[in-house]
């Protein structure tokens, strides 16, 4: 089964139950966040910044340093995972390489593509002009619109065209795994957090194995 470096990061988010005071006697202002099962943790972002340190306390609690940025106002806590169970409803995405490289195979291998040429701008390759989903582009549009309509019907074009580039380009590919290969992608929710500027959006994609994987883009 043919591997594929990893550049795009599909990990859990980790659910938060509270933030539950800053912690006494620490040299830095540092938080104690309170959850369920939090012993997985990898990141903790803080306002979209990542903690320069935290400790797993126990199972149930994490004490994790306020990023600079964060000293004035806490908006944000998000508690990142090792591990991307397909299915989990709560995903983040992180374009990055990393310390140490990786590959992936089966249904990482497809969501990771998927989300890159969805993400294409068309007539950025120009040895395939035509290719991309061009969501990238509305990464500015988001700031400037407060209607729910325009939005949706950009991104649902969006995976709509990439999963037909998708199945068009794998069509004629030999030996290619099932779990590799997409049979649909649709989009679950969109919710747009005005205060912030940013639309979150949920897909799920399925292969023709029927492996199904659930992704979130904030855009």
């Amino acid at each position: 089964m043919p591997h594929q470096l990893e550049v795009i990061k599909f990990r859990d988010l980790l659910p938060v139950r509270t933030v539950s005071r800053f912690v006494p006697g620490m040299p830095e202002p540092t938080l104690e966040i309170v959850g369920d099962d939090l012993s997985r943790a990898v990141t903790v972002y803080v306002n979209e910044v990542s903690s320069p340190e935290f400790i797993i306390v126990n199972k149930k609690k994490i004490w994790a340093q306020l990023p600079e940025a964060a000293k004035n106002e806490v908006r944000t806590i998000e508690v990142i995972s090792s591990g991307f169970t397909k299915t989990s409803t709560p995903s983040k995405v992180l374009f990055e390489i990393g310390n140490k490289t990786s590959t992936v195979t089966g249904i990482l291998k497809l969501v990771q593509l998927f989300t890159k040429w969805m993400l294409q701008t068309p007539g950025s390759d120009i040895f395939n002009p035509g290719r991309g989903g061009g969501l990238q582009e509305i990464a500015g549009k988001v700031a400037s619109t407060r209607k729910m309509e325009p939005l949706l019907a950009t991104i649902t074009k969006s995976i709509d065209v990439t999963s037909e580039q998708m199945r068009a380009s794998q069509a004629s590919v030999r030996g290619l795994p099932g779990n590799e290969r997409l049979l649909g992608a649709n989009l679950l929710e969109l919710n747009v957090i005005e205060d912030q500027m940013e639309a979150r959006a949920r897909i799920s994609l399925k292969s023709v194995a029927g492996v199904s994987a659930v992704t979130s883009l904030q855009l």
